[in-house]
């Protein structure tokens, strides 16, 4: 399989459960990177923060934020989605039942991340017949436009990058993943991952978070 990007999930997948982040797991991006292939971050929190671990890592991919709802690359925002919907969304969520938002969501642009524990089912039956996704991440769940998902901002990656989705491999652990590995052409769930992350991967881990992303890449024949 050729493999021309690979795309990393951060929370999680490069992170522990704590969110410490992986120094092993920062060399060996940089090793793969210095090799040839393309690097990229996907995560579901906000531009801020996915650029500045870019950035600090050494990463020069296209960097893919919000759930895919933001591309940055080479100066460039593009947003693929905005937070009208969304927004609308939440305000009868509140009026409903009590939920609570991330901090984050003040530099958010494409999409409302509420707090963990929260009843997701009743949010969902709440939001029925709204044009909406209620998606799960480890640390948060999101509310997104129908159509909005890493997928979508892998799709967009490959398109920046002129290359084919087929030749991208993802890395991930949460249920807001899956379409991501859907859209490429491999897929590495960590051993930590969720059911339906591990359901639609290539490749199950049996190594958890960085440990599992290094395993991914013997698997692919990246190192």
């Amino acid at each position: 399989m050729q493999i021309d990007a690979i795309v990393v999930d951060i929370d999680g997948t490069l992170t522990d459960q704590n969110r410490v982040i992986s120094v092993k797991g920062i060399e060996t991006l940089r090793r793969i990177q210095a090799d040839g292939v393309i690097v990229s971050l996907a995560s579901g929190n906000v531009l801020p923060v996915a650029y500045s671990l870019s950035t600090y890592i050494g990463l020069k991919g296209p960097i893919i934020a919000e759930n895919g709802g933001i591309i940055y690359h080479n100066g460039k925002i593009i947003e693929l989605f905005d937070r009208q919907l969304p927004n609308r969304a939440l305000e009868h969520l509140q009026e409903n039942m009590a939920v609570r938002e991330l901090f984050t969501n003040q530099w958010r642009r494409t999409e409302i991340a509420l707090k963990k524990p929260i009843d997701i089912g009743r949010v969902r039956e709440l939001l029925k017949g709204w044009d909406v996704v209620v998606e799960c991440a480890g640390f948060a769940v999101h509310i997104m436009n129908t159509g909005h998902g890493k997928g979508t901002g892998v799709h967009k990656m490959a398109q920046i990058l002129n290359i084919d989705a087929s030749d991208i491999a993802a890395f991930g652990d949460s249920d807001n993943d899956v379409s991501m590995f859907r859209e490429c052409g491999a897929s590495v769930a960590v051993e930590n991952a969720s059911n339906a992350a591990k359901a639609a991967a290539s490749y199950v881990s049996p190594k958890k978070c960085a440990s599992g992303v290094i395993d991914g890449l013997h698997w692919l024949g990246l190192l």
